[in-house]
């Protein structure tokens, strides 16, 4: 389906939108985080809240989504786009999206502050691993999900950024969903938590197995209400 351009700020009487700031990360480049970004968009969509999505992969999210688009926020820091431009409507007005170009993921997320207080969710898909800017995102975020993929020791690399993240944040606390071959979930996520609690305390609570099919709309429903209830909780706190 081809975006339409809008600058369209969604206020429904005396609806203020929440504004929860949701990245999904992984770990490592693995099969399912787009998809696991588009289904938690659609879904919270489908409920009538308003969803913002940030892809900073490259275009990677706008294509899985069927989105044709020319205007990044690359064009709107470098190229005089209007930054309204940038974002692109679907056929469900609830869910809109937004390509950060070629701009580094600081700069897209300093952006993204100018166009994510009309909506209820804020969905940032960045480029898989931990960098600097990662950590700095999971800091800023009400609620974070972290994927990890099955295979070998890979779930290692959750651990890494756990714990590159705590040393900065000790409270945080990230959704964690396996991807890729389902036969290991358990037991990785299982050595996950242990690794996590014998070496930085609470384990992140384990959300299942992200690639599930065709359970996938039934997790996303399942997580958009637990990523509710962790938001308020950290307001509160």
């Amino acid at each position: 389906m081809e975006g339409r351009l809008s600058s369209q700020r969604y206020y429904q009487g005396d609806h203020h939108p929440a504004g929860r700031l949701v990245p999904i990360f992984a770990a490592e480049e693995t099969d399912g985080q787009v998809e696991l970004a588009l289904s938690l968009g659609r879904k919270a969509a489908s409920l009538g809240e308003t969803v913002l999505m940030l892809d900073c992969q490259n275009g990677a999210m706008m294509e899985a989504a069927g989105i044709i688009f020319n205007k990044t926020i690359y064009d709107a820091l470098y190229n005089d786009a209007d930054l309204g431009d940038v974002k692109y409507v679907t056929s469900n007005e609830h869910f809109t999206a937004v390509a950060a170009g070629k701009v580094d993921l600081d700069s897209a997320l300093g952006s993204l502050a100018a166009l994510s207080l009309s909506y209820d969710w804020v969905f940032v898909v960045p480029t898989p691993g931990c960098t600097p800017a990662h950590v700095r995102l999971a800091g800023a975020a009400d609620v974070s999900l972290l994927t990890y993929d099955t295979a070998g020791d890979q779930f290692m690399r959750a651990y890494w950024m756990i714990d590159a993240v705590r040393r900065r944040d000790p409270k945080f606390d990230p959704v964690i969903l396996s991807t890729g071959s389902r036969v290991d979930a358990v037991e990785t996520a299982i050595m996950l938590t242990d690794t996590v609690r014998e070496n930085l305390g609470a384990p992140p609570p384990y959300a299942g197995h992200a690639a599930d099919e065709p359970q996938r709309q039934t997790m996303a429903g399942r997580l958009i209400e637990r990523m509710k209830e962790q938001a308020e909780q950290s307001k509160v706190a």
